[in-house]
C-alpha cells in the first residue's frame, strides 16, 4: 500500500482495474464509472473540467496557506517568509535540500496525477463506445488533453530534467519506470503541442478558464527555447502576438475604470483612482468577454457559484491578499490604540510573505524609473501606510517609527504591497471585531492569470536574445515597458538578467518563478544574489540546485530500478 498515491501514476485510481472473475463483474447504471462516463463529449468535457479544477486548486487554492504559492518566488528571489525583523523562516532549506524534500514530492505527484488524467482521456477517446458528432470534435478533446499533458511535462523537464515518460493509461501496478532525458521530455511536449495547436479551439471559441490554441503556441514558445530552436520559438510567439484577437491593454477598461478612492489615508475627497495596470487585476476584468484582450489563459474563481472556489462564510483558499504583505493593519500606535481594518483597498495580510529588497526596490530603480513606471505607481504599489482609526491622535498620519507603539514593528510599514493581489471592493463576508468594517479575511474573489500576452513578448525577447538579434529583443521588451510608461531600453541593455528583472516587474506572482529560474539555469545564482535567508546565512550553494531531487520514495517504490537521481542528491 506504500506506493499508492506516488508517481506510479494510476495506482491510486483503482477504479480502472478490472476483476479477475467474470462472475463478479457488474454493469453499474446508477453511479459513474470510467465505462459509463466516457461515452460522449459531455463526459470528456467533465473530465477536462476536473483537470482544470485540479490545476486551479493545486497551484492557487489548496489550503489557507502561503504554500499555495510556492512555485511563484516564495523563498526564492521575490518573496521571503518573515515573521519579525531579520527573521526569515526557511521553507526550502536550500543548503540541505535533499531527496526527501516535501515540496519536490508534492509537485512530482501532482504533475503525474495530471498526466494520468490526460492519458485516461486520450486513451478512452478511441473507444467504440464513444459517440462523436464529428472527427473534429474528437480531435479537439485529444488536443486539449495533450496540451494539459505538455503543461505538466514542461515543469518536470524544467525542474527535474530527468523523469519517466508515461503515455498510456495505467491500469495495474508498475515498478519498472525508466527516467527519460530532459531532451526526450521536451520532444514529447513539442509533439503534444503540435497536435494541440492544430486541433484546439481558437481563443474566441473557447470558454473562460479553458485553454485554446493560443495557449498552446505560448507554451510551445517556451519549449522551443528550451530545445534551442530559437527561430521556431520566434515564429510561434509571433503568431500569438500578431493574432488580431490579442493585444496589450493600453487604455482603462472594465467595471472599475471609473473607480474613485480617497487614498490610503482614507481622508479627503475621493478622486479617480487607477490606471490600465490597476484594471488588469480587478475582479471581473480577467476574461475576454469583459474586454480583456491580453489574457491568454486564466483560472476562474466566483464567490457566487458553488464550486467557484470561494463561497460563503466558510471562505475559500485563494488567499493571495491574506499571505502577501506585512501585518500593518493590526498594529498599535504609541498610545496603544489599534489601527482599523478598512474595507476598501486595504488587504488583510498576516505577515508571512514579505517582499524582498530585490522586488521592493532594486527592480524599480532601473533607468531612474521609480516615479515613471506605472507598475510602481501609488495605484499598484502601496508603500505608505496610515493610521486609520478615528480614535487615534495620529489619525490620517503616516505610520512611522515615532508613531508606532513598538519600534520593532517598523519593518511592517516599510515593506510595499503589490496591489495586484488586493481586491478593490470586498464582498464583506467577514466583519472586523474592532472597527466593525467588513472584509473578506484575505480571500480574493477574482480570477488569476496563468498566461498573459506580456509574457509572450518577454518569451520572444528571450528567443531573439539567444538567437543574437538584440534589436528585436529590445523592441519586444519595450512593448511592455512603454505600456507601463517606463524608459525604453536599447539593444545594448539586453541580457538575460534584464529579462528576468522585467519578468519580476511585469509578472510578479503570475510567473512560476521557480520554474523560470530553473529553466534558465539561474536558480542558484539568484538565490545567492537576492534570497534574504541565503544572503544572511552566507550559504554557498551548488549549481546542482538548478534541478530538484527525484523523491526518494519514488525511487524506492520503483523496485525494478530505472529512476535516475539528479546529481548532487
Amino acid at each position: 500500500m506504500k506506493i499508492i498515491n506516488k508517481l506510479f501514476i494510476g495506482l491510486a485510481l483503482v477504479m480502472t482495474l478490472t476483476s479477475c472473475y467474470d462472475l463478479l463483474q457488474e454493469n453499474p447504471k446508477d453511479f459513474l464509472t470510467p465505462e459509463n462516463s466516457y461515452v460522449d463529449k459531455k463526459g470528456f468535457d467533465a473530465a477536462l473540467a476536473n483537470l482544470y479544477l485540479s490545476i486551479r486548486n493545486d497551484f492557487y487554492a489548496n489550503t489557507d496557506s502561503w504554500q499555495n504559492f510556492d512555485l511563484m518566488g516564495v523563498d526564492i528571489d521575490l518573496n521571503g517568509p518573515r515573521s519579525a525583523p531579520d527573521v526569515y523562516p526557511e521553507y526550502f532549506y536550500w543548503n540541505t535540500l535533499n531527496a526527501d524534500n516535501g515540496f519536490a514530492k508534492k509537485w512530482w505527484s501532482r504533475f503525474y496525477k495530471y498526466i494520468y488524467d490526460c492519458n485516461v482521456i486520450i486513451s478512452r477517446v478511441e473507444s467504440p463506445l464513444v459517440k462523436w458528432s464529428s472527427d473534429k470534435e474528437k480531435k479537439a478533446i485529444i488536443g486539449e488533453a495533450r496540451f494539459l499533458r505538455a503543461f505538466a511535462y514542461r515543469f518536470l523537464a524544467n525542474m527535474w530534467g530527468n523523469a519517466p515518460i508515461v503515455l498510456e493509461e495505467t491500469t495495474s501496478p508498475q515498478f519498472n519506470y525508466k527516467s527519460a532525458t530532459q531532451a526526450e521530455i521536451y520532444q514529447l511536449c513539442k509533439e503534444d503541442l503540435e497536435y494541440a495547436i492544430e486541433n484546439m479551439p481558437d481563443i474566441d471559441d473557447q470558454k473562460g478558464g479553458k485553454a485554446s490554441n493560443i495557449a498552446a503556441r505560448h507554451l510551445m514558445t517556451e519549449i522551443l527555447i528550451c530545445m534551442k530552436d530559437f527561430k521556431g520559438a520566434i515564429e510561434q510567439s509571433t503568431v500569438v502576438i500578431n493574432n488580431p484577437a490579442m493585444s496589450l491593454m493600453t487604455e482603462r477598461f472594465g467595471k472599475l475604470k471609473d473607480f474613485k478612492f480617497e487614498g490610503y489615508d482614507y481622508q479627503g475627497e475621493k478622486e479617480l483612482w487607477g490606471d490600465v495596470w490597476f484594471d488588469l487585476f480587478r475582479e471581473n476584468n480577467f476574461n475576454r468577454i469583459e474586454g480583456n484582450k491580453e489574457c491568454i489563459w486564466n483560472v476562474q474563481f466566483d464567490v457566487e457559484l458553488e464550486g467557484g472556489g470561494n463561497v460563503g462564510n466558510s471562505g475559500g483558499n485563494f488567499v493571495l491578499e491574506r499571505w502577501i504583505g506585512t501585518n500593518w493593519w493590526n498594529l498599535k500606535d504609541a498610545d496603544g490604540e489599534s489601527n482599523w481594518l478598512k474595507d476598501i483597498l486595504s488587504g488583510r495580510p498576516v505577515d508571512q510573505i514579505s517582499i524582498t529588497d530585490y522586488a521592493a526596490n532594486q527592480i524599480w530603480k532601473y533607468k531612474d524609473d521609480w516615479d515613471r513606471d506605472m507598475r510602481n505607481s501609488k495605484y499598484n504599489m502601496k508603500r505608505d501606510y496610515y493610521w486609520t482609526n478615528p480614535d487615534s491622535r495620529f489619525y490620517g498620519q503616516l505610520m512611522t517609527e515615532e508613531t508606532l507603539g513598538s519600534k520593532d514593528d517598523y519593518f511592517r510599514v516599510t515593506q510595499p504591497t503589490f496591489m495586484k493581489v488586493v481586491t478593490a471592493i470586498h464582498h464583506g463576508q467577514f466583519k472586523d471585531s474592532r472597527s466593525g468594517e467588513t472584509h473578506d479575511n484575505g480571500r480574493i474573489y477574482k480570477d488569476w492569470y496563468i498566461m498573459r500576452l506580456s509574457e509572450t513578448y518577454l518569451l520572444r525577447a528571450e528567443a531573439y536574445l539567444l538567437n543574437g538579434n538584440l534589436n528585436e529583443a529590445a523592441r519586444d521588451i519595450n512593448a511592455i515597458r512603454l505600456r507601463a510608461n517606463a524608459t525604453p531600453i536599447t539593444a545594448n541593455d539586453v541580457n538575460m538578467d534584464l529579462i528576468l528583472d522585467e519578468r519580476a516587474r511585469e509578472l510578479y506572482m503570475e510567473d512560476y518563478r521557480m520554474n523560470t529560474l530553473m529553466r534558465m539555469g539561474k536558480l542558484t545564482e539568484y538565490l545567492m544574489r537576492y534570497n534574504p535567508k541565503v544572503i544572511q546565512s552566507g550559504y554557498q550553494l551548488g549549481n546542482y540546485l538548478n534541478k530538484l531531487p527525484v523523491p526518494n520514495s519514488e525511487i524506492e517504490a520503483n523496485k525494478e530500478g530505472g529512476l535516475i537521481q539528479n546529481e548532487g542528491y
